[in-house]
């Protein structure tokens, strides 16, 4: 029975990564312009109970050339899965490199799943679409 009981607790253990692997939203998703990072999205899926954090790259033209010139790192407000859309909220500055809690909002941010490893990241109501990956390594 003690043999039974040691399987059964080994066989459990072993799927709980099996399941959080099988996630469709869990893991880092990165996106690109100008051949530089823009974002990197961090998901962590823990029996269905999401979170993480992002980072935003600021992208600065200099004399015809596209650099980063610093990010903005963010822990993810109430994640969830909306059909095959992951929605979010950050605090966002109003102005660049703003700390002032007067000159925070809160955004939502949209990314709708188009393949396993792959969905287009939405910058906003206005904004532009951004396709992102999901980190297979």
């Amino acid at each position: 029975m003690k043999m039974l009981a040691g399987l059964l607790l080994a066989s459990t253990l072993m799927a709980v990564p099996a399941a959080a692997s099988d996630s469709p939203i869990a893991g880092t998703w990165t996106g690109r312009l100008h051949d530089l990072p823009a974002i990197k999205l961090t998901v962590n899926d823990h029996s269905g109970k999401l979170s993480g954090d992002i980072t935003f790259y600021l992208l600065m033209l200099e004399d015809g050339v596209w650099k980063v010139k610093g990010d903005a790192h963010v822990d993810l407000i109430n994640p969830r899965l909306e059909g095959k859309e992951f929605v979010f909220e950050v605090p966002h500055a109003k102005k660049h490199g703003s700390t002032d809690p007067a000159e925070q909002e809160i955004k939502t941010f949209r990314m709708q799943l188009t393949g396993k490893n792959e969905a287009i990241f939405k910058n906003g109501p206005e904004g532009s679409d951004l396709i992102v990956r999901r980190k297979t390594d």
